[in-house]
């Protein structure tokens, strides 16, 4: 019977699972395991044999739970005169544990005890006689092997002998056989004995059930015997059975989504789960192939689980899982072709945002921690502009006015790390900028009045700005309120500007400038000598120092052309030039637009300019926008020479990829975008176009949605949730049931936008791992690489489809 204190223990844990049930709902923990409670005389009990010989039947008993339910594992020690089999056994699966017991000296009664740990024993007597010398008995002289596979001949086949009293053999031709109970044994099961008394088997198996198993030997007028416990484990693989069919239909390469994934079950001959097998999927009907991880590994129930399973080929299929020669067909896959558009794009209609109230050019454009939208232009006030919640291009979403007090137009802008967007600068007349400063709060949807923060020593029009690593933003180039070209640039620190007075040198307008990973600002152009700026570096004429960089390649000023970071640190400087009356300062100018590409990487001691593949067209007026899939799509622009040869728009996109150099040319929209056209990426994944004019003609209060070709390759992976914030080196977790599907993680800045170049946004790709239905995901270390500031996190399946993104804060 249990002991007092496990009864305590047993009814406690009782009472707080209840407990648990009631306040909060919580599942209650699981019963207590079942532990051995009685212990029963089965036979044996009450023989009468001979001295020194075995009684005819084995001593047998029976341990069982609190429930009467045969207990396996309780070891049954055994105590008593003469030899007995064992002194130590441990009950099977059906409860039972059996010694044979051999009389000892002298004749007369004699007991044996069997004792399980805290209950009682159970005791057996016998009376033994004198005469012995032609008593028969079976003795087992090589056990069956242990453990044995389901229906698999022992390796090592059971032998006995049979024997006298004495321990002599007997002769040939007694009839042993062997049985066993709750399974069936397979083989030859009666064996006659030879002239030396031994009984060989040869080719004896269990077939059953997981579970331990005795084989009982027995013969006509003998004690029949038992072998020890054989564990029985499975068998080799008799069928397979997909559980978990393929989807009916898919694209081409399609990556099946997460419940749709094959799975398929493992059994041998007794329908017992096979575990440790490796299945592989192969096409068997049709003229494709399978793409993903091919093969998968059953588990202890038998089971495989493919993960990300794809078919190239369009077509009718079937998929045969294979394990050794055993197979199962899939019901049949119907994979269509895939669109034009995924290897093109798409672009939606124009969405002219003077037809829903909001009258502006939106050439300043900025992606807000909240996924609206913030514009505005030469005329009128800023709108926000939320997309359609499906994400639908057609659809016209929702506009609204948010009025400034200063004309911000050509101002610089920039988000701060919390969010906050820092605009310097702004509109005096053309030529002419403002000293202002102004941020607007994304979560509060407010403008900064005009004094409420400090303003910049000089106007700036045409400037930009830049955030650092550690969270500060400089502003550099422009022209102040008399026209005159800004030199000193300015460092927003402390909530005000700072003169470096030290690092006075002029640049055109809205400089390409970039924090570099060694900290300091980068300047890719858009002259042909690079710079660095050291906003700390102290020098004779005060704080801050402009050093030489490299020279790019292309011997021409690359006016009006674009840059992006596309990796940390490396930068993709594209297009340009042709404007023969580019303001001051500049270098040489080309006769037209170029439709080159020069590629840096700032990561090492000695870094230089090189070519990459070129576009197909030539252009300036372009945006570059880096894309979750790493690569970088180029929009619109004029490919003819002047400031803005409007007739030469350029409407087909095109597509860079970094690790090949090469473009690709997609979809052409339907509306030319030239000088002060915009790009931005949407959390959806697509591309905002828009905007063109406001101080040159026509005037484009518009924008197009871009498609890119990812978003037509089949199902895309989804976040189910993460954090909101994140620190520099934390590792967080992102969970989704597509986590075993991902091959990239990256976060891209939130973009902000304006004459051909988005000053904010850049990729970061991201270390992680994948466990089920979770990715371990680790920030960057180095906010140099990744400023402080709120980003679009991607997933990215091995088709490079991207998930939505997610938009999350770096601090």
């Amino acid at each position: 019977m249990p002991t007092t204190r496990g009864i305590r223990t047993w009814l406690l844990a009782l009472a707080l699972a209840a407990g648990s049930l009631t306040c909060g709902g919580d599942i209650a923990d699981p019963p207590p395991p079942a532990q051995p409670a009685t212990l029963e005389s089965l036979a044996g009990n009450g023989q009468v044999g001979h001295v020194g010989q075995p009684l005819l039947d084995s001593l047998v008993v029976r341990v069982k739970d609190a429930d009467g339910k045969p207990y396996g594992g309780a070891v049954v020690a055994w105590n008593g005169g003469g030899t007995l089999s064992n002194t130590s056994i441990v009950s099977a699966s059906d409860g039972r544990a059996a010694v044979q017991w051999v009389l000892g000296a002298p004749a007369g009664q004699q007991t044996t005890t069997a004792t399980v740990s805290g209950l009682p024993s159970v005791t057996f007597t016998a009376t033994a006689q004198a005469e012995a010398e032609q008593v028969r008995r079976l003795v087992i002289s090589t056990e069956p092997s242990n453990p044995a596979e389901s229906g698999i001949p022992f390796p090592r086949q059971p032998i006995l002998r049979v024997e006298d009293g004495t321990g002599q053999p007997l002769g040939p031709g007694i009839l042993v056989t062997a049985s066993v109970d709750g399974a069936t044994l397979v083989g030859t099961t009666v064996v006659e004995s030879d002239a030396s008394g031994v009984v060989r088997f040869s080719n004896l198996a269990v077939a059953g059930h997981i579970g331990s198993y005795s084989i009982t030997f027995s013969a006509p007028e003998l004690a029949a015997v038992h072998s020890q416990p054989i564990d029985l484990s499975t068998g080799p693989v008799s069928t397979i059975v997909v559980v978990v069919q393929p989807p009916v239909s898919v694209l081409d390469q399609e990556v099946f989504v997460p419940d749709q994934q094959p799975v398929v079950r493992l059994t041998d001959g007794q329908e017992n789960p096979v575990a440790g097998v490796t299945v592989t999927a192969a096409i068997e009907l049709g003229n494709g192939r399978v793409e993903g991880r091919v093969s998968a590994t059953t588990d202890p129930d038998g089971v495989a689980k493919f993960l990300d399973l794809s078919i190239a080929g369009p077509g009718g299929f079937t998929i045969r899982f294979s394990a050794g020669s055993i197979g199962v067909a899939s019901a049949p896959v119907t994979v269509q072709a895939l669109p034009v558009a995924a290897s093109r794009g798409q672009w939606g209609p124009v969405i002219d945002w003077a037809a829903n109230g909001a009258d502006i050019v939106p050439l300043h454009l900025s992606l807000l921690p909240t996924g609206k939208l913030l514009a505005w232009g030469r005329m009128g006030q800023p709108w926000i502009w939320t997309p359609p919640a499906d994400g639908d291009p057609a659809g016209p979403g929702l506009f609204r006015e948010f009025p400034v007090d200063t004309m911000i137009f050509c101002a610089g802008h920039a988000f701060l790390p919390d969010g906050r967007l820092l605009v310097s600068g702004g509109h005096l007349n053309d030529d002419r900028g403002l000293e202002v400063t102004h941020t607007f709060d994304p979560f509060a949807e407010r403008w900064s009045g005009k004094g409420e923060l400090r303003s910049m020593a000089r106007g700036r029009w045409y400037p930009t700005v830049t955030v650092l690593g550690d969270g500060r933003a400089v502003t550099v180039a422009g022209r102040d309120t008399a026209g005159t070209t800004v030199g000193v640039p300015e460092l927003w620190e402390g909530n005000q500007w700072i003169q470096l007075a030290g690092a006075s040198r002029q640049f055109p307008y809205y400089p390409r400038d970039f924090v570099a990973p060694n900290g300091r600002v980068f300047y890719a152009g858009e002259r042909i000598q690079s710079w660095w700026l050291d906003v700390d570096a102290v020098v004779a004429a005060g704080r801050g120092q402009w050093i030489a960089g490299p020279r790019h390649v292309w011997p021409f000023n690359r006016d009006y052309g674009t840059a992006v970071m596309y990796r940390p640190g490396k930068i993709i400087y594209v297009g340009g030039g042709g404007d023969a009356s580019a303001g001051r300062p500049r270098d040489t100018t080309a006769t037209a637009p170029t439709n080159t590409a020069e590629v840096i990487d700032l990561n090492g001691s000695s870094p230089a300019w090189s070519f990459t593949g070129s576009m197909q067209f030539a252009r300036r007026h372009l945006n570059a926008t880096v894309l979750p899939d790493g690569q970088v799509l180029v929009t619109g622009g004029v490919s003819g020479a002047g400031f803005n040869n409007y007739a030469t728009g350029v409407h087909e996109a095109e597509l860079w990829n970094p690790e090949t150099g090469a473009w690709t040319t997609l979809a052409a929209n339907g509306v030319n975008r030239a000088y002060h056209a915009v790009s931005l990426l949407l959390p959806s994944g697509a591309v905002l176009h828009g905007a063109s004019g406001d101080a040159a003609a026509p005037r484009e209060t518009s924008h197009e949605i871009f498609l890119p070709p990812y978003l037509f390759r089949g199902s895309r992976p989804t976040i189910t949730s993460g954090p909101a914030a994140v620190g520099y080196g934390q590792r967080f977790e992102i969970q989704t049931s597509y986590a075993a599907q991902i091959t990239g993680v990256s976060l891209i800045r939130l973009g902000s936008v304006t004459h051909a170049f988005d000053v904010n946004t850049r990729f970061v790709p991201l270390a992680f791992s994948a466990t089920t239905g979770e990715l371990d995901v680790t920030a960057p270390s180095n906010p140099n690489l990744a400023p402080p500031g709120h980003y679009l996190l991607f997933l990215v399946n091995r088709n490079g489809v991207p998930s939505e993104g997610k938009i999350i804060q770096l601090q």
